[in-house]
């Protein structure tokens, strides 16, 4: 055999017969696969179980900090366009009722909102009229740039201490 020849000569030899065979091969990929399963339940079994997640308890909110932020805004309310007022009181809104009643709001469309609070409890049917009038107004002021009047935006915080006010605890009962 010549060293330079190596793979010529080797090409030469002839195959074993149960090589060319197909159910070899099957068998062949069969036994990887077997291999494979239990390689991976092998390392399932060995590792260790993963630790219960611990519930962390949310912190109480303070609803009245809403109160005062909406105090705060209407202090700035002079120093401020409609677009900003529509921002800041839409947010601090959908932040007291996601506080107050665990809605996911604070991130959702207008009308994703209202189609969740229709199907729920906390909110009577004049507060949800209420709601999305006030939605309505602020989409229009921030989305659609339409121009808001001086009264208009009076009723717009007033529209939403008046929410924060019929909703705070214990106060459901006499704001109706």
């Amino acid at each position: 055999m010549n060293r330079t020849n190596l793979v010529e000569d080797l090409t030469l030899l002839p195959l074993p017969p149960w090589w060319a065979n197909p159910w070899f091969l099957a068998l062949a990929v069969a036994g990887l696969v077997v291999l494979a399963w239990l390689a991976r339940w092998l390392m399932r079994r060995l590792q260790p179980a993963p630790a219960a997640p611990v519930p962390v308890p949310e912190p109480p909110v303070d609803l009245g900090e809403f109160t005062r932020r909406l105090a705060a805004l209407r202090q700035r309310r002079p120093h401020l366009s409609a677009y900003q007022l529509a921002i800041d009181v839409s947010d601090i809104l959908r932040s007291y009722l996601e506080a107050r009643h665990r809605l996911r709001i604070r991130y959702q469309t207008s009308r994703e909102f209202l189609r969740e609070a229709a199907t729920r409890p906390e909110l009577d049917a004049g507060q949800r009229e209420a709601l999305g009038a006030f939605l309505g107004f602020c989409d229009g002021v921030k989305f659609g740039q339409e121009p808001a009047t001086e009264p208009e935006l009076e009723r717009l915080l007033e529209t939403a201490e008046r929410v924060v006010r019929e909703t705070m605890p214990g106060k459901e009962a006499t704001a109706r």
